[in-house]
């Protein structure tokens, strides 16, 4: 078994980390049948167990996960990958993010690597109907001995259709591929007009293979190649359905026919609000700057979700009292309320009011779109307010309302 050390610790932090131990801790372990195959090759199939966690804080999000394949009678770590993101408050519809990952890739012993990467973005919002992006990154791979760092730019733009959220991207990878002089009989092959050639005698600090000598002569090309791609998540009530398709631009020395074009899909069902069933397959086209082939892929597993289930990353501002499907109070034994909020596609939900001193209350998450809490409240008005994912507080939706001394809404709270 090989023990890449990016592997093993993403998987230690997946399975070690407490559950519970900071806000909006998200965790879940798919297992399940996964069938890939090359081009021209037979199918092959392996039993996979991938868990993953996330945890999310106001403006920073760290997140780990990993595979491993039972190949015969043994364990094999397939991939895994630490990553983070770092966002900015939203000022005049503008966000900052930063984004670095370190991961590994394995597709069998002659194909694996490791990479990390950094981007930058700024995010313009339209409230929550949408927005649009752009940013830079460079990414370096270990392993890989004939390509350089690569550098990414690109873009994006997504917008929301009642349950379903429609997104596209642009992605320009530009890198230096060194390819040898001579092919594997000994034939001198031309570099071409757009390489030159790079002499490796007496260069110091290179390392472009184990088998390189130091009298050789490589050529050096110039690659670029850009991916254009779009897709669809829809999620309503226990289902989520998601589909991508794309198209890669570029000449072919870098871009293979089987890798033109890909289209891929996948289908959650949630039997419980922690227990769901996966299916999926489709297209993955090659990478060539990480030196993954194209393939095609079908997959079918369980997940289970140790906690909350966590939504599709998508940095929008924070979702207004509109969203709200049904605010509703209903009164306990001892004098307590039962206060339960419907409403998808948010992380966290509080209210605060005079009965807690005006100190905000984080409800409990039932289910994908239930949120409760019970609390003493005293007979009489009370004075209530709801808030969504660290947004404005606002009078929750069916109450009365009136301006408070600070020139806000505030819902007036009746209890019998």
């Amino acid at each position: 078994m090989t023990e890449p050390k990016a592997a093993i610790a993403a998987l230690t932090f997946v399975l070690l980390a407490p559950q519970g131990a900071l806000a909006q801790v998200a965790s879940k372990l798919q297992a399940g049948s996964i069938t890939t195959q090359q081009d021209g090759e037979m199918p092959a199939s392996v039993f996979s167990v991938a868990p993953g966690i996330r945890v999310d804080l106001p403006y920073l999000a760290l997140a780990a996960h990993g595979s491993a394949w039972l190949t015969g009678q043994q364990w094999q770590i397939a991939d895994g990958t630490l990553s983070g993101t770092l966002l900015t408050p939203t000022i005049n519809h503008f966000r900052a993010e930063v984004i670095g990952n370190a991961s590994r890739a394995f597709f069998d012993q002659s194909l694996a690597n490791d990479q990390f990467d950094a981007q930058a973005r700024l995010h313009m919002l339209f409230a929550q109907n949408g927005g649009i992006w752009v940013g830079g990154g460079v990414a370096r791979p270990w392993r890989i001995a004939v390509v350089s760092a690569v550098d990414v730019t690109g873009g994006g733009a997504w917008t929301r259709v009642g349950d379903a959220t429609f997104s596209g991207t642009y992605t320009n990878f530009f890198f230096t591929k060194v390819a040898a002089s001579r092919d594997s009989s000994g034939t001198t092959q031309t570099c071409g007009t757009r390489n030159e050639p790079l002499s490796l005698a007496g260069s110091t600090g290179s390392s472009l293979s184990s088998s390189s000598t130091a009298t050789a002569t490589d050529c050096r090309r110039q690659s670029r190649f850009s991916d254009i791609e779009g897709s669809v998540n829809w999620a309503y009530g226990w289902l989520e359905l998601t589909g991508q398709a794309g198209y890669r631009f570029g000449d072919s020395y870098d871009v293979t026919p089987d890798s033109r074009r890909w289209a891929a899909g996948t289908a959650v069902l949630w039997v419980t609000s922690r227990v769901a069933a996966v299916m999926g397959g489709g297209r993955i086209p090659a990478n060539p700057s990480r030196g993954l082939p194209a393939r095609n892929y079908a997959n079918f597993g369980l997940m289970l979700s140790y906690s909350s289930i966590p939504r599709t990353t998508v940095p929008v501002a924070p979702m207004t009292i509109a969203a709200v499907k049904a605010f509703e109070v209903r009164p306990l034994a001892s004098g307590t309320q039962k206060i339960t909020v419907r409403v998808g596609g948010v992380e966290t939900v509080e209210v605060m009011g005079d009965f807690s001193d005006w100190m905000p209350l984080v409800l409990m998450r039932r289910g994908r779109d239930l949120w409760d809490i019970t609390l003493p409240v005293t007979t009489g008005v009370h004075e209530i307010n709801l808030r969504l994912d660290g947004g404005q507080w606002l009078a929750p939706p069916g109450l009365p309302t009136r301006r408070d001394s600070f020139n806000g809404d505030v819902g007036l709270l009746v209890v019998p």
